[in-house]
């Protein structure tokens, strides 16, 4: 919903960040009741949600949760996930240098994780971007 929400407007954009909320409130639910395998889906959760907001410097914490949360948890799949968006976030402030950071690390991690079509894609998308 959140990814959405940012090119939204409107009731269209209200509804999608109220049904983005009651996500985070299940999720983080499920956290504080010891489900330690969702914490970094929360933590990339709450930086859309910053981003959608404009809380900048909550968005970069949250990324940065969410990456740290997944590597540690193991989750490569999804370390790769909040690298992507990371990116795609740091592209939007015209930060390049996060951005290809965050791109390469994100490819890197799909291709440990055996995602090959995945960091194609990623290459076509984002040609501009040298290794």
């Amino acid at each position: 919903y959140l990814k959405a929400a940012q090119s939204s407007s409107g009731w269209k954009r209200r509804q999608m960040k109220k049904c983005a909320h009651r996500t985070i409130h299940l999720i983080r639910s499920w956290s504080k009741n010891g489900n330690v395998n969702v914490v970094h889906y929360l933590c990339i959760l709450e930086a859309e949600l910053a981003v959608l907001s404009g809380k900048n410097n909550k968005a970069k914490e949250g990324f940065n949760a969410a990456i740290a949360t997944s590597s540690r948890n193991g989750f490569l799949q999804d370390r790769a996930l909040a690298h992507e968006l990371a990116s795609a976030y740091f592209k939007a402030q015209g930060d390049e240098f996060w951005r290809n950071y965050h791109i390469e690390c994100s490819r890197t991690s799909y291709q440990e994780w055996g995602c090959s079509e995945k960091v194609e894609q990623l290459y076509v998308r984002c040609k501009d971007v040298k290794e």
